[in-house]
């Protein structure tokens, strides 16, 4: 089986509020394997921001254990919780959040800045990622020069920067138009299915929650329900055991065989899929 990357367990969040207190999570739990791609989705005030806040490490729950790549980080001082947010964790935004005096390159060097790492090596392994998300030729071009969709694959380059253990994606779709939706879904998807990059992805969008492999749905700060999304078919699964392969052409981790499988269709991708 997977190994488990992120785990939650009882995790509670008051905030006061006057004389009042506000549960924004109550007893939460998830657990999340090494390369998933999942998806939370909830009304306003469900919790969604608050425990994205606690899974990046910005915001400390009340009570409960948060272990990430296993590392307890609930109770973990700022200044080591820095080191994980820099190290461990890649983050994307609906905003993008990157520096207008920097170009695409350097952008996506920043996390790498005092990790030891050299300049060139820094600005390799940036232009190594520009290419992998389609911006080959683009390294130069500051974000005003850059449409939206090509300034997201900009912030989804830099948040992997670092290699890190997960993806944490908040509305990652949310300012940009339709067209350019469905290329950082597919993007995302991709990057699951070939990098096996682990994802957890912040959305209302029910389409773009359908493109992922697990749909967990939020209310009143608890996990109320999940389901499988279309990304679970295309899932390569080595022909001996039936376990997660990262490539078309690997060993599998469980049982060691190796397998050269064809590679999966994008047709679910393609299809129109109604909101839940």
């Amino acid at each position: 089986m997977s190994e488990t990357v992120l785990k939650v367990e009882g995790v509670t969040k008051v905030y006061t509020l006057g004389k009042r207190n506000v549960h924004a999570l109550s007893n939460l739990n998830l657990q999340v394997k090494k390369g998933e791609f999942v998806a939370i989705m909830g009304p306003s005030g469900s919790g969604k921001t608050t425990l994205l806040n606690i899974l990046g490490c910005i915001d400390k729950p009340t009570s409960g254990k948060v272990i990430l790549d296993n590392v307890g980080v609930a109770d973990l001082p700022e200044a080591e919780l820095y080191k994980i947010r820099r190290n461990k964790i890649g983050f994307v935004f609906q905003s993008f959040n990157l520096l207008p005096y920097l170009n695409a390159r350097e952008n996506v060097e920043l996390p790498m800045e005092n990790n030891g790492k050299s300049k060139n090596e820094r600005q390799s392994k940036a232009k190594e990622l520009l290419a992998m998300v389609g911006l080959s030729g683009r390294e130069e071009h500051r974000p005003q020069r850059l449409s939206a969709g090509e300034q997201q694959r900009v912030a989804i380059a830099r948040a992997l920067a670092n290699d890190p253990a997960i993806i944490l994606a908040d509305e990652p779709t949310g300012n940009l138009d339709n067209k350019n939706k469905q290329e950082i879904v597919k993007l995302l998807a991709n990057l699951n299915l070939t990098q096996g990059t682990t994802i957890i992805l912040v959305t209302h969008d029910g389409q773009v929650a359908s493109r992922t492999e697990r749909i967990l749905f939020l209310s009143d700060g608890k996990i109320t329900r999940e389901k499988n999304g279309l990304h679970l078919a295309n899932k390569l699964m080595c022909p001996n055991c039936g376990n997660k392969l990262p490539t078309t052409e690997a060993k599998c981790p469980n049982c060691g065989s190796i397998s050269n499988i064809k590679e999966p269709s994008n047709s679910l991708f393609e299809e129109e899929v109604a909101e839940d």
